[in-house]
């Protein structure tokens, strides 16, 4: 008996230890009566949300929204579904399935519990950047999607996340973003509700809106124990990428179809077999990417440089209707090419032109309504369209979108290598410009040029030919590497104009290439010291015509002429071309100067080089008459004898010679006046120079160390040499050495 009332009292004693131990620990760890309720429980017990808690509840949210976690939320009240169903022809909440259930809940849900104040908070890898933010993460992305193929077959696919030409990144959701409009956030900008209302017509714009959406700003900012509630006066539904927008857009199906021909699709097997775990389906499944062009349409990640930067940033597109296109590729894109030739064509046989077209049309970055003419397109230039031509325009979840009635007129299309580019004729031309990237300037509007074109048949009759399996040196030139040879060609035909009038070409003048080397021409003909190094009938080649530009084609940026021919620099070193214009017969006003040449020791006889004048560099010979030479002679600035023997006459001669080659080219052209270093040094190594103190288009004066001013023998100068322009001057120059 008393053994039994001992264990009772032990019994007792432990039940009471217990249960105080308990009520401790519940007062340590147990919900704070303080914290306030899930999202779920707090919607609920508001009583006006129950349309948004059946689709909740039906699309697999409830324990996501009724438990611990971090979201916020944009909860569409019951008079917002009211609204939302009469617009979709749903006549009872009972009719919303599960899927759609799905759409509507995921995406009124973002990442992260967030009071409104911060969600204009760039939340990047540097830490928080305030006012930065103008979009969010939602939880609703788009998985496997289905199309319809050319051959009625249906392929599979999921959008690429990441941009074109990036790799897709498998660990990651293509998750779709919500924008929202903030009063502080469009101020600070500029912007204003005429940016809201090009969007979204048929909304108000309240300066704290979410999509179409109004935050009823006395129910915003309610602190749950898994976020924040925002209410919202309308349904959030996804939006389509700018790519889905597209495909399912007839007005733009010529524009997709060009898009379609950048498109990749590689197969998955990863999500092949989780798509059949989730839906029992066994097909095939594609990631959609794209290469060659500057975006990625079907991308809902941005730029991803930052984990987060499409929280500030937004893609951008100017599309095209059909017939805007089909009149523009008609006018231009297609102007070269045989009636009947499609874009399919064009972009087998010269696919840059596509990804120019397309680029042109494509924005890195949210191009707002009201700030639409500063906008500059993926290729940094401003639009040529104006708001009159933007016929549709609407925000997507991953950019904005501007349906036009007009194409942009892109730049490389309407510059002197435009031509080069759509003319199939020069293609040969183009590739070598694009390989040498020298081509990049002669797109620029604002740098102005005379391109001189070479079709590819003159260039197979000069020696080149093109090899693309060649990986060393795919341009070739008689059988060898042809890279530097077409370099020297390509530079012949690229002439500066800087803020020089288009040249007459109907006339007679003289003009300075890429290069530095001159070319010239003469009543709709042309030459360069290679040509006139050849035979008489080849000398001056024929232009067959020239394209000046205006606001529908051509180039805006000079004029292309078209030459039934190629330009080139001359092989044969500057001593023998003295002798080959005569300059070796006493009665060659150059004579004198030249016996006084080849038998200095400046002259290989071998080979006509002269020392000093270095191959590649540009170099003017000032060779005084057969007067001033005697001239000279007589006033002991050179010795009588042309061969020399004494040391002291040897470097007379020499001096004499190097004052009259300057470095650097000049023509007697009304260009180029100044000083100019010679070849010749004092006892120090100091250059001397000469100055160019006149020059017109048929008047050159020269100024010598000695301050006396010689007058240039127009009829006789301008003479093309390898690199090398050859003046003949009525005097001699002094270096006064």
């Amino acid at each position: 008996m008393l053994s039994s009332k001992f264990n009772l009292f032990w019994i007792a004693l432990l039940i009471t230890v217990v249960s105080c131990r308990k009520e401790a620990f519940d007062a340590y760890y147990g919900r704070p009566d303080w914290l306030a309720s899930p999202i779920y429980q707090q919607l609920d017990s508001m009583g006006d949300f129950k349309k948004y808690l059946s689709c909740i509840e039906l699309s697999g949210y409830k324990n996501t929204l009724g438990t611990a976690g971090s979201w916020t939320v944009f909860a569409p009240t019951d008079q917002a579904f009211d609204q939302f169903m009469k617009e979709n022809g749903i006549s009872d909440v009972a009719k919303i399935d599960a899927k759609l259930a799905e759409k509507i809940v995921r995406s009124s849900m973002i990442y992260d519990g967030e009071r409104l104040e911060k969600l204009n908070d760039y939340f990047s890898a540097k830490g928080w950047q305030q006012g930065f933010a103008f979009r969010r993460r939602s939880v609703y992305y788009d998985f496997v999607e289905s199309e319809t193929m050319m051959n009625g077959k249906v392929r599979k696919f999921v959008s690429t996340n990441r941009g074109a030409d990036k790799t897709y990144i498998s660990t990651e959701n293509n998750n779709k973003h919500i924008t929202y409009f903030f009063e502080g956030f469009m101020s600070q900008r500029g912007l204003g509700k005429e940016d809201y209302y090009a969007f979204y017509p048929s909304s108000t714009y309240s300066g704290l809106n979410v999509g179409p959406a109004n935050i009823v700003n006395d129910r915003s900012n309610m602190v749950a124990e898994n976020g924040y509630i925002h209410v919202v006066d309308k349904v959030l539904f996804p939006e389509k990428s700018i790519d889905q927008y597209l495909t399912g857009n007839a007005n733009y199906s010529t524009f997709k179809s060009i898009l379609d021909f950048f498109a990749t699709y590689n197969y998955s097997a990863d999500i092949t077999r989780k798509n059949e775990v989730l839906t029992g389906e066994r097909d095939s499944v594609f990631i959609k990417g794209y290469t060659g062009i500057g975006l990625a349409l079907n991308n809902e990640n941005y730029a991803k440089e930052d984990p987060n930067d499409a929280q500030t940033n937004n893609f951008s597109i100017t599309a095209p209707n059909n017939q805007a296109i089909n009149d523009y590729a008609k006018r231009v894109l297609l102007k070269y090419y045989p009636s009947g030739t499609t874009l399919k064509d064009l972009f087998y046989t010269n696919p840059t032109v596509l990804t120019e077209f397309i680029n042109s049309h494509l924005y890195n970055a949210q191009v707002w309504p009201s700030q639409f003419s500063q906008a500059q397109n993926f290729v940094g230039e401003l639009p040529k369209i104006t708001t009159a031509n933007v016929k549709e325009t609407k925000l997507l979840s991953n950019g904005a979108f501007y349906g036009t009635d007009a194409c942009q007129q892109a730049n490389v299309f309407h510059s002197v290598y435009g031509n080069v580019l759509l003319d199939p004729k020069y293609s040969f031309m183009r590739r070598a410009l694009e390989r040498m990237s020298m081509n990049l300037t002669l797109k620029i509007p604002t740098i102005r040029y005379m391109l001189i074109l070479v079709s590819d048949q003159k260039l197979y009759e000069m020696g080149f030919d093109y090899d693309a399996y060649n990986t060393s040196d795919p341009i070739r030139f008689n059988g060898g590497n042809g890279t530097p040879e077409m370099r020297e060609v390509l530079m012949a035909h690229i002439i500066p104009l800087g803020n020089d009038p288009l040249p007459d070409l109907s006339g007679k003048g003289i003009l300075e290439s890429y290069a530095g080397e001159y070319v010239k021409f003469n009543q709709m003909k042309m030459s360069s010291s290679g040509t006139l190094n050849g035979p008489t009938e080849t000398q001056q080649i024929r232009i067959d015509s020239i394209s000046i530009g205006n606001n529908l084609s051509g180039p805006l940026n000079g004029v292309a002429v078209y030459l039934n021919g190629g330009l080139s620099s001359s092989n044969t070193n500057i001593g023998f071309f003295l002798k080959n214009i005569g300059a070796d017969q006493a009665s060659s006003p150059f004579n004198s100067f030249y016996k006084y040449l080849i038998a200095s020791t400046l002259y290989s006889v071998t080979d006509g080089v002269v020392k000093g004048i270095e191959l590649g560099l540009n170099y003017t010979m000032l060779i005084p008459n057969n007067e001033a030479i005697a001239s000279a002679v007589a006033n002991n600035d050179l010795p009588t004898a042309t061969a020399p023997t004494a040391q002291a006459d040897i470097d007379k001669v020499t001096r004499f010679i190097q004052y009259h080659i300057a470095r650097n080219s000049f023509a007697i052209d009304g260009k180029k006046t100044g000083y100019f270093q010679s070849l010749c040094k004092d006892i120090d190594g100091n250059a001397q120079s000469l100055q160019v103190v006149l020059n017109q288009v048929n008047r050159l004066q020269l100024k010598d160390n000695k301050n006396r001013v010689i007058e240039t023998d127009v009829p006789q100068s301008n003479q093309l040499g390898q690199r090398v322009m050859v003046h003949l001057i009525n005097g001699y120059l002094n270096h006064g050495l």
